[in-house]
């Protein structure tokens, strides 16, 4: 079936944060007397985010299982090349990293503006799915992206659903008025966007912006930039 719908991801599809979470995760550990480079830091993450289903930690409430950030920092640390922290440690360098997320910037991408534009000319809706725990469309609009995004759900506007879970992509589906064979969804986590979207009857399409990857991802559909994203679609519509 033909696609008419596009949804796309926030953090690292479409913004970086700055600094990014990879500077705010060396910083935190450094703190707590931990060196780490910022190439070690990233590959950890993204080894973490790529094995987890529950996507990344900064997103998570503090009060959820811990067992689910000791699995994160076991995975990010071991991969970086260090020990895994204690409980106590794991959640003071997690709350540290929350707290200079708190005062990050977001940074629109350079490729977001002429690859969504020419997305608008052929003709298809684009919307973003977010785990972000406030809405999005506020920031859509102050970094000038109202006019090439038609809306944006976030799982405060979902009763707390995020993805991976299914609920949270029949949302966007429902708004867009698109079945699910109609609709592509774009984004940066594995087991959050990839796998989610797979789950709920969406094609996923994995970006993966950095030049270190989540893993074993050669089985996926994949792009390293949304400039390539147009002539994706094209090809899925022929």
């Amino acid at each position: 079936m033909r696609k008419t719908t596009v949804f796309l991801d926030w953090v690292n599809t479409l913004v970086r944060m700055e600094p990014d979470r990879h500077t705010m995760c060396v910083e935190a550990l450094r703190e707590v007397g931990i060196e780490i480079d910022a190439e070690h830091a990233l590959r950890g993450i993204l080894a973490a985010e790529g094995r987890l289903p529950e996507g990344r930690p900064i997103q998570w409430a503090e009060d959820d299982d811990h067992e689910a950030f000791l699995r994160y920092n076991d995975i990010m640390m071991r991969s970086a090349g260090l020990e895994p922290l204690n409980e106590q440690i794991t959640m003071t360098v997690v709350r540290r990293v929350r707290q200079m997320a708190k005062s990050a910037r977001f940074i629109v991408f350079d490729d977001v503006r002429p690859s969504l534009q020419r997305l608008r000319q052929l003709g298809f809706t684009t919307a973003i799915i977010s785990n972000m725990n406030r809405p999005l469309q506020p920031l859509v609009e102050r970094l000038g992206l109202g006019d090439i995004i038609d809306f944006s759900i976030t799982s405060s506007e979902v009763g707390g659903a995020s993805k991976p879970e299914q609920s949270i992509f029949h949302k966007a589906l429902e708004r867009a008025g698109a079945r699910p064979e109609e609709a592509v969804h774009v984004g940066d986590e594995p087991w959050v966007d990839y796998a989610g979207a797979l789950r709920a009857g969406i094609t996923p399409v994995l970006i993966e912006r950095q030049s270190l990857s989540h893993g074993d991802t050669a089985e996926y559909t994949h792009i390293s930039s949304l400039e390539e994203l147009p002539a994706l679609l094209q090809s899925l519509n022929e």
